[in-house]
């Protein structure tokens, strides 16, 4: 029975030959079939393995004057093409390829080639599908935390080290995790030196998108390090109990000063950087004046002063230090609910290109009502 399919069509073919050369008035002019495709590449992009087969077809037209007859299509491991023509393709007539790819077992990026041989002027025609196979536990393992039914690689925005009057960026991707409802994402209230925007502005269900975060340090009258806790509001409602944490290193930028300049800066100078109040009890407060003195040859500002937690930093009377001049810094220490050794950091910041950053340290231990320090050591130093 195939054998007589196979003689039918070829005495077809035969007679379809005969009939154009007879048109032609057998001039002896070659003509030819040829096969000219749409397109020669398609890029699924990138889906999740979990999405099952994909498929794309591949148009193409005969524009030769003899019928094109394809012989077979090879496709490459991982591909299947379920539909191209068996039948003589006529001068002017369209045909397709269909292809498809099975993502099952096959994470990451696939380049795929399918060859097309025929009768054409050119024979052989090399097609190629590609694409980014998302594994089915790519999502738990990359989009790790969880707002609602947000899904994000890092609750963390961490700028580093940024100088004053630069921007920093940084991009956050992200996940809805719903099956049937889409997420409209955006933060109310934001400080005015952090700027948010969400690409797509909304995710339909089981789609990824980026967070897009602009530190404008020109906009911040803060220095060193700074964390802000950005609140997320989802389709219109705050979400309670969850913030997106952004953090950034606030530098001033002394690289081009010149050595003439750097001669006549301001120098900081502090009479003692440790100060140890002894042994105290649980609730006898301490406090201990750091002296600031400006050594250099033009005013010194203090930017900023910060102390770890269970300490606090009285600020100067003034932040511009004349040269020769002093400040005084008071740090005060509370014990009440620490026992043992304790050890707490007070930050100055000013505009000494030298030394722009200062650590200052109260230390001690505080005895607690039992008299039993042992029994609630606290780890030293507890806080940093």
């Amino acid at each position: 029975m195939d054998n007589r399919k196979n003689l039918t069509r070829t005495l077809t073919v035969l007679l379809l030959v005969i009939s154009q050369g007879m048109q032609n008035g057998l001039s002896g002019q070659q003509n030819r079939a040829t096969i000219t495709f749409a397109e020669k590449e398609f890029n699924f992009g990138t889906f999740r393995e979990s999405d099952g087969t994909v498929s794309h077809t591949f148009l193409f037209m005969n524009d030769g004057d003899l019928p094109l007859i394809i012989n077979n299509v090879i496709s490459s491991c991982d591909c299947t093409v379920s539909d191209w023509p068996r039948e003589p393709v006529i001068p002017g007539q369209a045909g397709m390829i269909r292809v498809h790819y099975d993502p099952e077992g096959r994470p990451g990026s696939f380049t795929r080639a399918v060859v097309v041989n025929s009768n054409a002027e050119t024979p052989v025609v090399n097609l190629v599908v590609r694409g980014v196979v998302i594994p089915v536990a790519r999502i738990e393992e990359v989009y790790q935390y969880k707002i609602g039914d947000l899904r994000l690689e890092t609750i963390y925005a961490a700028f580093g080290e940024i100088y004053k009057g630069n921007t920093g960026k940084q991009m956050i991707g992200v996940y809805n995790a719903s099956d049937d409802a889409v997420l409209h994402i955006n933060f109310p209230d934001l400080p005015a030196h952090i700027r948010a925007a969400v690409d797509p502005e909304i995710l339909e269900p089981l789609q990824e998108g980026i967070i897009e975060l602009e530190y404008l340090t020109g906009e911040l009258d803060d220095w060193d390090f700074v964390v802000d806790r950005l609140a997320v509001n989802l389709n219109g409602k705050t979400i309670q109990g969850y913030s997106l944490n952004v953090t950034a290193n606030i530098r001033e930028d002394f690289s081009g000063l010149t050595g003439e300049e750097l001669s006549q800066s301001p120098l900081a100078s502090f009479d003692d950087a440790v100060f140890n109040f002894g042994v105290i009890g649980e609730e006898q407060p301490v406090s201990h004046d750091f002296i600031l003195t400006n050594l250099g040859k033009n005013d010194l500002y203090i930017r900023k002063i910060s102390a770890s937690c269970g300490c606090t930093a009285v600020q100067p009377e003034t932040k511009m230090v004349k040269p020769g001049a002093s400040a005084r810094i008071t740090a005060v220490f509370d014990p009440k609910g620490q026992g043992g050794n304790q050890k707490k950091a007070i930050t100055v910041i000013t505009n000494d290109p030298k030394h722009s950053k200062t650590i200052l340290w109260i230390e001690g231990m505080v005895e607690v009502a039992s008299g039993n320090v042992n029994d609630v050591m606290i780890p030293y130093p507890p806080d940093l």
